[in-house]
């Protein structure tokens, strides 16, 4: 018997060709969408563990540089329980003055945690200002008592529309770096340039130091890297964090044995030149910037 004699009808060739390709089709897309989202959860584990990753390494470096201080300060308290140290008023002094000094440092440092901290919700009090004075102020006072020769002698006019704070934290630090970086040198030199190019102005802070290793030079705007063997490795991250908010960049270049120059630079306000009336200068460095490295 057939089933046209039984009455039931003859299934389609191509109605079951569609059903089969639909099946398929169902299967397929079930199939990828099971692997896509596979895939996105291990794209989230992979970002995790790199976050818990960098988190541990920021959290051993904050402890680290916390806990030098810390024992020194506990070191010395314990002196002061010695009733012949307390009855020596210089030997006093001393530990009085080391205690105060490690408790300056640690207030620094949670200072510079504090100003990375902020990022994007730093405040930005922008005006119009006169740059090349600002640069010639940070030279004056790092060379006053360093004892580095500083050139000043290529600074152009320049003007543009910053935050005068922020950006002397910035100049302060790199100056810094650089004056850090050479302190065993007896010929240490540091030339600071301001010059206009196109519609920007550019700061370039340039020391014959031992240079930066090539290797390096990627890293040393991270946040927690440093070339140095103190400090929180923030400093050159919150550099670069100030240039971008005023629409600028920073840049380095280095050669090992010759130097490192770092590159500031920041739109010109109108023709870079005038301000009209100029608001006051910058403030004195923030003590924050003192630590940064």
């Amino acid at each position: 018997m057939t089933l046209a004699q039984t009455g039931l009808a003859v299934p389609d060739n191509r109605l079951l060709f569609v059903v089969s390709v639909v099946v398929v089709a169902s299967v397929v897309l079930f199939a990828a969408g099971v692997i896509v989202t596979l895939l996105r959860r291990s794209d989230r584990q992979r970002a995790e563990e790199e976050k818990l990753a960098a988190m541990g390494t920021a959290t051993a470096r904050i402890l680290h540089q916390i806990k030098n201080p810390l024992q020194t300060i506990v070191l010395h308290a314990d002196l002061l329980q010695n009733e012949r140290m307390v009855a020596d008023p210089l030997q006093r002094r001393e530990v009085a003055e080391a205690i105060i000094g490690e408790s300056q440092r640690l207030v620094a440092m949670l200072d510079e945690l504090s100003v990375y901290a902020s990022g994007a919700q730093r405040a930005m009090n922008r005006q119009p200002m006169e740059l090349h004075q600002l640069v010639r102020q940070v030279a004056g006072y790092e060379s006053g008592g360093t004892g580095m020769r500083v050139d000043v002698s290529r600074v152009s006019p320049a003007v543009v529309l910053a935050d005068p704070y922020y950006v002397r934290q910035a100049l302060d630090n790199l100056v810094r770096n650089a004056a850090e970086a050479m302190a065993a040198q007896d010929d240490a030199r540091l030339a600071i340039s301001v010059d206009r190019e196109g519609g920007t102005a550019v700061v370039r802070v340039s020391d014959n130091g031992p240079g930066i290793a090539p290797e390096k030079l990627d890293q040393i705007f991270q946040p927690f890297v440093s070339t140095k063997g103190k400090g929180m490795g923030l400093g050159l991250a919150i550099c670069r964090e100030i240039a971008e908010a005023h629409a600028g960049r920073l840049e380095v270049e280095s050669a090992l044995g010759e130097g490192t120059t770092f590159t500031l630079r920041i739109p010109l306000y109108g023709d870079g030149v005038s301000t009209g009336a100029l608001p006051g200068l910058a403030p004195e460095p923030h003590s924050a910037g003192a630590a940064w490295s």
